[in-house]
């Protein structure tokens, strides 16, 4: 896989250090890949004792699996086990998951704690013919409404008065009059950046809001927000579309994430670039801020060549390096690769995760800095070459990361994000020999004695004490600190 160089177009004299080889890093070069490191890892080679059941099987050799890890993790049963699990939206006693199938197409389902089960609570309207092709986002403003998204940007809406009724449903096709291209999705965009390495997507579709009255979608490079105009019905009502219509002509734009810090803040992340038939999409990633007075850019670039280079009146990232004999060095960083998510940290500043790897941006405006950390002192269950970083929200004054096999949190330390500290472990810092950012603690996602090696698309919670985390084939309950 290309690996992300974390020192760009760094000075000649500042290049002859051997000290900055140590910065370079990508989402494999970050991670230690021997299953059996426990810096992080979710492996391992025997069962926990609180995994196994009092009393023992007829065969007392055989272990016998509690459905629950010794983390609190629990497994819950799918209506079907091919499903892949893309998003999922919690309450206290109940949640909502969009997921999807090669067999069932894309379906909805609705976990409740009185019946421990997941059923399905869609009327399938989402297979028609033309429809469902991938599930995007979902949003839920209460027990008793729903929206998720599948391609070609449809969103669905379900009511329903009460929890024990069923849903009904409406769907709306986004008003898209966007860019379309016979050799490209809009509302996707894949890459392979070398012939040894996985292919990756990442879906330019999705539903968010702030309040049942304040619901936005999002669908290839535009921005809907589900507006009532002269007190008729509401309709998605085209609000923001990122583009450059002096453009190359493979140059395609997305939204690829949102997230609200408050009903007066919500930001969308994303990307520009340009697509080739053989490596896909390559490009630069984009952060936009929505306020009352309006949307405005805060990370755009130009790109050519590889290299992205900031537009007037957009941020430029800068990255941080403690050097011997210099001391604290900063200088311009050039990044490549689509924003895939966006986190609020504090009001004006939030996290913004690089094509799943992990290195991100911390970006405060307030502070006019867009300032690049690490992700350190993760492992992986296995060895890949798949994305790592796949979700990252806030839950009880902290961060939640979802990715492949694993599950962490982190501090919120904005200060220490400041200086380029990054995320890490008490060892991954002292390995480093600088100073400490905000501390990381793992959580252990391996069920029934095995890791799980594979990817956990999103991680939700109403709070500490009821987190869910959900992916291929796995749907993870968790109701202890």
């Amino acid at each position: 896989m290309r690996r992300m160089v974390l020192l760009a177009c760094v000075a000649a004299t500042l290049a002859a250090l051997a000290t900055l080889a140590a910065c370079a890093t990508s989402d494999e070069e970050g991670a230690s890949l021997n299953p059996g490191s426990d810096g992080g890892a979710t492996l391992i080679d025997a069962p926990s004792p609180g995994e196994l059941d009092g009393a023992p099987g007829p065969d007392a050799s055989v272990p016998v699996w509690s459905a629950c890890n010794d983390a609190g993790w629990c497994e819950t049963e799918l209506p079907d086990p091919n499903l892949t699990f893309i998003d999922v939206w919690p309450f206290v006693d109940r949640a909502f998951a969009v997921a999807q199938s090669d067999t069932l197409g894309t379906k909805v389902l609705e976990w409740t704690e009185t019946a421990q089960a997941w059923s399905y609570i869609d009327d399938n309207s989402q297979n028609a013919y033309g429809q469902g092709q991938y599930a995007g986002k979902m949003y839920a403003p209460s027990e008793n409404e729903l929206y998720f998204t599948t391609a070609p940007g449809i969103v669905y809406h379900g009511t329903r008065d009460e929890p024990s009724a069923p849903f009904t449903w409406q769907s709306t096709r986004l008003p898209y009059e966007g860019p379309e291209y016979a050799d490209r999705d809009p509302g996707r965009a894949w890459s392979l950046p070398a012939p040894t390495t996985f292919l990756r997507y990442a879906v330019a579709l999705g539903v968010i809001g702030t309040s049942a009255d304040d619901v936005y979608a999002w669908y290839g490079n535009r921005v809907f927000h589900r507006t009532s105009e002269d007190g008729g019905p509401p309709t998605w009502v085209s609000e923001f579309v990122t583009e450059n219509p002096n453009g190359a002509a493979n140059e395609s734009f997305y939204i690829f994430n949102a997230s609200p810090a408050s009903s007066d803040e919500i930001w969308f992340a994303g990307g520009h670039g340009t697509t080739d038939a053989v490596k896909g999409y390559t490009g630069c990633p984009t952060l936009f801020r929505r306020t009352p007075s309006g949307t405005s850019t805060v990370l755009d670039f130009t790109y050519s060549r590889g290299t992205c280079s900031p537009k007037p009146g957009s941020l430029q990232p800068r990255i941080k390096r403690e050097l011997p004999g210099f001391g604290m060095v900063e200088f311009p960083f050039q990044p490549v690769g689509w924003a895939t998510g966006v986190t609020p940290v504090a009001p004006g500043a939030v996290m913004v995760t690089v094509q799943n790897e992990l290195l991100w941006d911390y970006v405060d405006i307030g502070s006019n800095v867009a300032l690049i950390n690490h992700l350190g002192g993760i492992s992986p269950p296995v060895p890949t070459q798949t994305p790592l970083i796949h979700s990252v929200v806030r839950v009880d004054g902290r961060l939640w990361f979802s990715g492949h096999g694993i599950v962490f949190s982190s501090e919120i330390k904005p200060d220490a994000w400041k200086s380029g500290l990054g995320i890490g472990t008490l060892a991954s810092y002292e390995q480093a020999g600088v100073g400490q950012g905000a501390l990381l603690d793992t959580t252990n996602v391996a069920m029934k004695g095995r890791y799980l090696n594979e990817p956990l698309y999103q991680v939700r919670g109403t709070s500490a004490k009821n987190l869910w985390v959900v992916g291929n084939r796995y749907a993870l309950h968790k109701k202890t600190p």
